[in-house]
C-alpha cells in the first residue's frame, strides 16, 4: 500500500460517522462492561494519529503543529463555556459556583467527555517526532516494542488502578493513539502487522487477568480502522457524514439531556436513536453558521 499517494478516502468519513453513533450507544446504554466505548473511541483515536501522520508526511515532514492545536483548542474553549453555563443554570449542587471544585477538570472541562480534545491537543506534540523517526524497519521495530512495552502497564493500570479522570480514559488511549502514530509509517514500509502484533501481545498477556470485554476492543479497533482504510467507498453524502462526527460527539450529552426532559427515560435503542439524530440535526444546523461551524 502507497500511503505517499494523496486523496481523500471517504470510507474514513463513514468510519468517524459510526465511531460516533458508537460512543452514544455506549452513553444511553451506561454499562460497567462496556466494549461498544472502547471500540469507538479506539478507532476515533487511530484514525485521528494516523491522519495526523500522513498529514505531516504530505507536507514534507513538517507538521503545522500550533494551527492544529488552534482547531482543537477552539472547539474545546467552546463547549466548556457552554456545559458550563448549563451547569449554572439547571444544577441544584450549591457547589456549582466555585470556579475550580476539581482541579482534574482543568485537563477535562465541565462534561467529563471533552477529554478527547485535551488529549488530542497533547498527542500532536508527538506527530512531527514519530513521522520523522520510522524510517526503516529497525526503527519501527523499536517503535513497536515501545509500544508493547508501554502499552502493558497502561492497559493494566485501566483496568485496576481505579484512575481518576481523564487518567482513566488516558491509559487506554495512549495505546490507541500510538498505534495510530506508528501505522502509517508500517504501511509506507509494507509492514502493517508489526504495530498490530505489538496490540495482539498486549491483549494476550492481559487476558487472563481482564474479565471484561472492552480488552478485545484493543486489536478490534486497529482491524476495523485497516477495513475501513481499503474499503473503496465514493459518495457525494461521505465527507458530510465524516465532517458531522466530531460534532455529534460533543453535542450529544447535551441532547441527551434534553430528550430525557421531554421524552422521560426510554429503553436503550430509542433513546440511542433520538440522541443521535438530535444531535446530527445540531451540528447539520451549526455547521451552515459561519460563527458556530468552527466548534463542532
Amino acid at each position: 500500500m502507497d500511503m505517499r499517494a494523496g486523496g481523500h478516502r471517504q470510507s474514513i468519513d463513514l468510519a468517524r460517522f459510526l465511531a460516533a453513533f458508537g460512543v452514544v450507544y455506549t452513553h444511553a446504554e451506561a454499562s460497567t462492561r462496556d466494549w461498544t466505548g472502547h471500540l469507538s473511541l479506539g478507532l476515533f483515536l487511530i484514525l485521528s494519529a494516523a491522519l495526523a501522520v500522513q498529514s505531516a508526511e504530505r507536507a514534507g515532514g513538517q507538521y503545522d503543529l500550533m494551527r492544529r492545536l488552534r482547531r482543537v483548542a477552539l472547539p474545546w474553549l467552546a463547549w466548556c463555556l457552554f456545559y458550563r453555563a448549563l451547569d449554572l443554570v439547571f444544577s441544584d449542587d450549591p457547589a456549582r459556583f466555585q470556579p475550580l471544585r476539581d482541579p482534574l477538570t482543568l485537563l477535562i472541562g465541565p462534561e467529563i467527555h471533552l477529554w478527547f480534545l485535551p488529549f488530542l491537543m497533547l498527542g500532536m506534540v508527538l506527530v512531527q517526532p514519530v513521522a520523522g523517526a520510522v524510517t526503516d524497519r529497525r526503527r519501527l521495530a523499536i517503535g513497536c516494542a515501545v509500544l508493547a512495552g508501554l502499552g502493558l502497564p497502561l492497559l493494566w493500570l485501566h483496568e485496576f488502578a481505579g484512575l481518576p479522570f481523564p487518567f482513566a480514559q488516558w491509559t487506554h488511549a495512549i495505546v490507541m493513539y500510538g498505534y495510530g502514530l506508528l501505522w502509517v509509517g508500517a504501511a509506507r514500509l509494507g509492514r502493517n502487522g508489526w504495530p498490530f502484533l505489538a496490540l495482539l501481545t498486549l491483549t494476550a498477556v492481559l487476558w487472563p487477568f481482564v474479565d471484561k470485554p472492552w480488552l478485545v476492543t484493543v486489536p478490534l479497533a486497529a482491524v476495523l480502522f485497516e477495513l475501513f482504510w481499503r474499503l473503496p467507498l465514493r459518495h457525494a453524502l461521505l465527507p458530510h457524514l465524516g465532517r458531522a462526527a466530531l460534532g455529534i460527539y460533543l453535542v450529544h450529552p447535551f441532547v441527551m439531556l434534553v430528550v430525557y426532559k421531554y421524552l422521560g427515560p426510554l429503553d436503550l435503542w430509542p433513546m440511542t436513536l433520538a440522541v443521535f439524530f438530535g444531535a446530527w440535526a445540531c451540528v447539520a444546523v451549526m455547521l451552515r453558521l459561519p460563527l458556530l461551524r468552527a466548534v463542532v
